[in-house]
């Protein structure tokens, strides 16, 4: 099929079924601008999060080990740089 061809199909197409047209590009419509706002809002979601685990002093790390975690382990912990507080739990 030449190029002159396929475009004469595709416009045939349309005016066959405008209805089925015009809802594939809505919906595709949709789903790009669904698609565009939460990558544009995802920077300030991640800071807005980052805020709130800081105000509400959630762990920002989990340390999990199978044979226990000992007092001297938690103190180890606690003496790294940059870390607050280190609390062992059941």
């Amino acid at each position: 099929m030449d190029r002159k061809a396929t475009q004469k199909n595709f416009y045939r197409e349309i005016r066959k079924s405008p209805g089925r047209f015009l809802s594939i590009f809505f919906i595709v419509a949709m789903g790009v601008a669904f698609f565009s706002g939460i990558r544009a809002s995802e920077p300030s979601m991640r800071i807005t999060g980052d805020a709130y685990f800081d105000g509400a002093d959630l762990m920002d790390l989990e340390v999990i080990s199978t044979l226990g975690i000992t007092e001297d382990d938690i103190e180890a912990f606690e003496e790294i740089e940059g870390v607050e507080l280190a609390e062992g739990s059941y």
